[in-house]
């Protein structure tokens, strides 16, 4: 009968109802288990990343100190980087932030760093060919720094191939090797 019909066809469209739920039920209960899989996997990203940051801040910090060192002719011995890479420098023994000094002093511990990060880079990357580009990094400093930061540059020339200088300075000009 025409009724039994439509029963029996209501059944089957219920039936494939189930059916379809059940199926998007076991694909939720997939995709709950991935997000469960990728949250541990951003958790132990972060704290990886967190490892690698801490083994490259003492690194970090011992080549900047050393380059400080020099481009200060031995006034400034002693660079810190905290876990938040805020810069501190030992002044006669006390620890200080970066803020107490003069514009060239920040200026020179920060050129310092970018040094320091470069020098990384191309260590850890073993090229053989690399360069650095520095932009406007004589501005802030006094004659005896100019010469000395040139200097320390000179001791990089090891390492880094070449250097480019930017700078609008003219006594520099007769300090490098080409000049354009």
């Amino acid at each position: 009968s025409y009724q039994e019909k439509l029963v029996l066809q209501e059944k089957e469209t219920i039936e494939q109802q189930i059916q379809q739920n059940l199926t998007l039920e076991n694909e939720i209960k997939s995709l709950e288990q991935e997000r469960l899989y990728l949250e541990k996997l951003d958790l132990i990203l972060a704290d990886f990343k967190l490892h690698l940051i801490g083994r490259i801040r003492p690194t970090l910090a011992r080549v900047a100190k050393q380059l400080l060192a020099e481009m200060t002719e031995g006034k400034y011995t002693d660079l810190e980087l905290d876990e938040n890479y805020e810069t501190f420098i030992y002044d006669n023994g006390q620890k200080f932030s970066l803020d107490r000094f003069s514009g060239g002093e920040k200026d020179l511990a920060n050129l310092c760093l970018r040094l320091a990060i470069s020098w990384m880079i191309a260590e850890s990357s073993g090229a053989e060919f690399s360069f650095i580009i520095l932009d406007e990094v004589f501005g802030s400093q006094d004659i005896q720094r100019k010469e000395n930061i040139l200097k320390a540059l000179a001791g990089l020339k090891g390492r880094f191939r070449q250097i480019f200088l930017i700078t609008h300075i003219e006594d520099i000009k007769d300090s490098v090797d080409n000049l354009i």
